[in-house]
């Protein structure tokens, strides 16, 4: 029977990671976020804020490695390695949903994923990082371009397409026109008839 696999991508402060598991919820199937990064801090035997740091990221001539030595990868790149081997060790596993940057990328030789990308208009994202996520920054503007900055360098960097390209993925949904519940509504009912669509191929 094959898997029923769900990327999800987003654009920070879009709400893409409550819906990502609100969509889990309603499919009853597992959902993986900050589990990767546990689960990579694990295997590599670093600490989680380090994991965290270098899975936002990209790799550089001067990055640290775990030995300082030449022949050792940096640490950004063991931590792209490790989690592209986990992602693809849960999506052989078991029905998911994979909320992580370059996910959509490291399964693209899997044929039955749905590679979703959640965006929303910057004015609407400051909104709800203020009033829902309840973070407090200097300039919540510039923190939330920041933070959509260091996303979108770090897949490109890894990946071969565009951060964000419709052509990278098989949804993009703006989540302030539907709100969170209906944009759960939304992609639920996309996964079904891509599912119906797979059982007639």
């Amino acid at each position: 029977m094959t898997q029923k696999i769900i990327t999800i991508t987003r654009e920070y402060g879009s709400g893409g990671r409550l819906i990502a598991k609100k969509v889990a919820e309603a499919l009853n199937i597992a959902f993986y976020d900050n589990e990767l990064i546990d689960e990579t801090a694990r295997q590599l035997g670093i600490d989680i804020d380090t994991i965290r740091k270098a899975s936002q990221e990209k790799s550089s001539s001067f990055a640290y490695s775990l030995n300082n030595g030449p022949l050792v990868l940096p640490i950004n790149d063991q931590v792209y390695a490790t989690q592209a081997k986990i992602i693809k060790h849960l999506a052989e596993k078991e029905d998911c949903i994979i909320v992580n940057g370059c996910a959509n990328y490291i399964l693209e030789d899997y044929p039955h994923v749905l590679r979703i990308f959640v965006y929303a208009p910057l004015e609407s994202r400051i909104e709800r990082v203020e009033k829902d996520y309840k973070e407090e920054h200097e300039n919540t503007k510039k923190y939330v371009q920041k933070r959509d900055k260091q996303r979108k360098s770090y897949y490109n960097y890894y990946t071969n397409k565009k951060w964000g390209s419709a052509k990278s993925y098989n949804l993009c949904i703006d989540s302030s026109k539907y709100g969170i519940d209906n944009t759960v509504k939304a992609i639920v009912e996309s996964i079904k008839i891509f599912d119906s669509t797979k059982a007639s191929r």
